[in-house]
């Protein structure tokens, strides 16, 4: 059932993009270009029922140990409960010198909409912390941006990807491209 909910999130998705036909691999794995900018990997895992959204915010740690320590304090303080993450949090992988931003959806108990409804907000917060990160690795001060936390967010989603009863609608998402090609606007 949870996987039919997670096929159905990607399907309403699709739509919302203009993006028909938009499926998982044989990995449970979606990845969508964002812009020419950054990619946007979903994957549905089976044991735990979750969708698990995740996007590179750098590849390549910086050299300097003072830059790298400042980076990781930056983004230890916004993954704070996911306070300026989306209510998700970050990744490093030292070895493969690779950051990630993640979130989670709990598909068990999602609306089909809950993709659709979370993705503004998650690639706005993306593109924020990119913005942040490039800024850090040239040396210069910087302040967590300031989004919705674990709560309820613009995008009018709550914890599990859940649209609150009578909440906002989340806006429109503009974009185009065919599945696979080319990179799309959210």
């Amino acid at each position: 059932m949870s996987l039919e909910n997670a096929k159905e999130n990607l399907k309403e998705f699709g739509k919302e993009l203009g993006l028909e036909g938009l499926d998982f691999d044989e990995n449970n794995t979606c990845i969508l270009g964002i812009d020419d900018e950054f990619s946007m990997h979903m994957t549905y895992e089976p044991n735990s029922k979750r969708l698990y959204i995740y996007s590179p915010l750098l590849d390549g740690l910086p050299k300097d140990s003072k830059i790298r320590l400042r980076l990781y304090e930056k983004l230890l303080e916004g993954s704070m409960l996911g306070g300026q993450m989306a209510g998700g949090g970050v990744g490093v992988a030292s070895k493969e010198e690779l950051v990630l931003l993640h979130c989670v959806l709990d598909m068990e108990h999602a609306a089909a909409q809950a993709l659709r409804a979370f993705a503004p907000l998650y690639v706005e917060t993306v593109e924020k912390w990119r913005k942040l990160v490039k800024a850090i690795m040239e040396g210069k001060e910087v302040e967590v941006p300031r989004t919705a936390g674990p709560g309820i967010g613009p995008g009018g989603v709550g914890p599990g990807g859940q649209p609150p009863a009578g909440g906002q609608q989340s806006p429109p998402a503009g974009g185009g491209g065919a599945p696979g090609g080319g990179f799309i606007k959210i």
